[in-house]
């Protein structure tokens, strides 16, 4: 009976923890944040603004979501946090955390897919 309990109560706590991720609202600008997007909104990588010329700044208050990578910085989730001019004070850069692309789900076939088969009827 304990080791039923043990996994009910891990397998439980696993669950709330799934249940506190969010699509990436989660990390906030600390202070006011300087990021890069290109011309369609795409957040890149501060580097193209600051050598490269193939983007521009943008700002975000202090408790703003930050985008990742390729997070369009037009989506609603951060349009209303964006600035194209600086709102003054000081501007520090992203977080590390922060500078990295989101993964999209990746279809692989399986049951039910429309792949071929190796061998064919005769």
């Amino acid at each position: 009976m304990e080791k039923k309990l043990t996994l009910t109560v891990t397998l439980a706590a696993a669950l709330a923890g799934l249940a506190g991720c969010s699509d990436g609202d989660d990390l906030r600008a600390a202070g006011n944040t300087r990021i890069c997007a290109d011309d369609w909104g795409q957040r890149i990588a501060d580097d193209y603004c600051e050598r490269r010329g193939g983007g521009s700044f943008y700002y975000l208050r202090s408790g703003a979501p930050i985008p990742y990578y390729y997070d369009n910085i037009r989506d609603k989730r951060y349009a209303s946090y964006v600035s194209r001019s600086p709102l003054g004070g000081a501007y520090v850069r992203a977080p590390a955390a922060s500078n990295m692309a989101r993964s999209s789900a990746i279809s692989r076939g399986g049951l039910g897919s429309s792949g071929r088969s190796f061998g064919r009827g005769g």
